[in-house]
């Protein structure tokens, strides 16, 4: 009996990544995000492997506009910095982080963030750049989006400068590779069980198990971590 491959495809949240990515000790992604895997489907008709984990994210994150449509652009672009060198005392007094990245995330602090890229913001005479603010998934995505709203009302205007928050969330994840070992150890244990079914004269061979770990959004805060493996019993 042989399963049919599944193929995955991972829609991600675009965003400007002015900023270096950094990797952690072991060479892998850092935080990423995640967004529904279609996100026009109920989560329940994703298509997915029946075997992976299943956990919940990490954090949440929402963007954040800062802008300005202060006439003279040297203004613009001063009071812009102004208001993120604000939100980032405000972020560290609130449990906030503010982070930039259209895949993996990365942190924004004093030292990197005249790195910035200022991007139009829909009318003449107006700037502004485009970051996220992110929070630890603590409870429900309700409650992070309260803090992350209370945050940006906390963050004061500088001139015609000031801070915004988009409302919805995405979801993220550290270091998805981590999961391997367990992906592994769960794929082959389901497999196992399966050929064990047609008796002691049946083996399993599997592949797909050197693929990169893929994952989705499985319900508001959790997500689904898995690789794109395919088995086939045959007779030994």
């Amino acid at each position: 009996m042989k399963l049919p491959k599944l193929c995955t495809v991972l829609v991600l949240t675009m965003l400007a990544a002015p900023l270096a990515a950094q990797r952690n000790e072991a060479g892998g992604l850092g935080e990423v995000v995640v967004t529904a895997q279609r996100s026009n489907q109920p989560y329940y008709r994703q298509d997915r492997p029946v075997v992976g984990l299943r956990r919940q994210a990490d954090s949440a994150v929402a963007i954040v506009r800062i802008s300005s449509d202060s006439r003279d652009e040297a203004e613009r672009k001063r009071d812009i910095q102004s208001v993120l060198a604000a939100a980032l005392d405000a972020a560290a007094a609130d449990g906030v982080e503010l982070v930039t990245g259209d895949f993996e995330l990365v942190p924004v602090t004093r030292a990197n963030m005249t790195n910035l890229p200022y991007v139009g913001a829909g009318r003449p005479d107006t700037s502004q750049i485009i970051l996220r603010a992110k929070v630890k998934l603590t409870g429900s995505l309700v409650e992070a989006e309260r803090r992350i709203e209370a945050f940006a009302r906390k963050v004061p205007r500088k001139g015609r400068a000031l801070l915004e928050a988009d409302r919805g969330l995405s979801l993220t994840i550290i270091n998805p590779d981590q999961y391997r070992a367990a992906i592994v150890k769960a794929v082959a244990e389901h497999a196992t069980a399966q050929a064990a079914v047609f008796g002691p004269d049946y083996r399993v061979a599997v592949t797909g198990l050197d693929e990169q770990v893929v994952w989705s959004q499985i319900s508001g805060t959790e997500v689904f971590l898995f690789l794109p493996y395919d088995f086939t019993i045959v007779a030994k």
